[in-house]
């Protein structure tokens, strides 16, 4: 069953990443878009051990690097990254739906920090942008927005068994 999970996992972060990186290239409303597939590695780090969050979270973010032209590696990091920290903060959460947007906010945003950080040190230049602010906030936002359907397709997907929306 653990094979089943950790393919049905890459699958959800694939299709993820792939709407990210095609739907999301033309729609941008208010020209930002969300960070859907490090939206879909926080709702998986939630459901599985962290050894397979941590590898579906590599993957995940290694073909978001493969397709979306940053330094190959650059987002597979973040997204471990936030994988790792979600992993370590779950079981400390408090149950709800106010601690689930706080943390995904949380999460994202320390993603979106990372990403800018690496960036910079890769040679981007991120933080030396005129409104990086806007750049960390907004996205952050619509994750907070697309939370709800997010999470609930993770769990119907991973764990069939519990219907109800959110621990």
């Amino acid at each position: 069953m653990t094979g089943v999970k950790i393919v049905v996992a890459l699958g959800l972060v694939i299709a993820a990443v792939l709407i990210q990186s095609t739907v999301f290239q033309y729609i941008r409303p208010f020209g930002f878009a969300p960070e859907l597939g490090l939206l879909t590695v926080i709702a998986i780090s939630r459901y599985l051990d962290a050894e397979q969050a941590m590898f579906v979270a590599f993957t995940g973010g290694f073909l978001q690097d493969l397709l979306g032209g940053s330094p190959l590696g650059l987002w597979a990091i973040v997204f471990t990254i936030v994988a790792f920290v979600t992993v370590k903060v779950r079981a400390r959460e408090v149950a709800g739906p106010p601690a689930v947007a706080i943390g995904v906010l949380g999460l994202t945003v320390i993603g979106l920090v990372t990403y800018m950080i690496l960036g910079t040190l890769f040679g981007l230049g991120i933080i030396g942008r005129p409104g990086v602010m806007w750049d960390m906030l907004i996205p952050a936002i619509y994750n907070l927005v697309l939370a709800l359907p997010v999470f609930w397709l993770v769990r119907i997907a991973i764990r069939p068994q519990e219907r109800s929306m959110i621990r």
